[in-house]
C-alpha cells in the first residue's frame, strides 16, 4: 500500500487532520455485530483519514481479489463515503451486510456476491 509521506497533512472539513495509510489485512476473526450475530472477516481495510474517493477505490480493489461468499471489513471516517459504499454494492457484485457506528467512526460489513434472498 502507498504510504503518505512522514508528516504530510490534509485539510478536511478546515480542519488539519494527519491521514493514515489505509491498511489490508486478512483477518479471518469473528465480529460479533449486534443484529447479525457473528460474522466471520476475511478482509480488513482501515480507511479512517482517507477522503474520496480513495475508500471506495480500495473497497473495489479488495472485491475484486475476494471470493464470493468472503466479508469485508470497512473502516471509515468519511460521511460521503458512509453513503457511497452501500450504494455500490450492487454494481460491485457485492451485498451490504450492515453499516455500525462506532464513537469516532463507521464499520461497513460487504459481502462478496449478491445475496438473492430478498434482503
Amino acid at each position: 500500500m502507498p504510504q503518505c509521506p512522514e508528516g504530510s497533512m490534509m485539510w478536511l472539513f478546515g480542519k488539519k487532520i494527519k491521514p493514515r495509510s489505509a491498511v489490508e489485512s486478512c483477518a479471518g476473526r469473528i465480529v460479533d455485530v449486534c443484529e447479525l450475530g457473528p460474522i466471520q472477516v476475511h478482509v480488513a481495510i482501515d480507511c479512517r483519514g482517507a477522503v474520496c474517493p480513495r475508500p471506495q477505490l480500495l473497497t473495489m480493489k479488495a472485491l475484486e481479489r475476494m471470493p464470493d461468499g468472503e466479508v469485508l471489513e470497512l473502516l471509515i471516517d468519511n460521511p460521503s463515503s458512509i453513503e457511497a459504499i452501500p450504494a455500490m454494492t450492487l454494481t460491485l457484485g457485492s451485498t451490504h451486510l450492515i453499516t455500525v457506528k462506532e464513537t469516532d467512526y463507521w464499520s461497513i460489513y460487504l459481502r462478496k456476491g449478491i445475496d438473492d434472498t430478498g434482503d
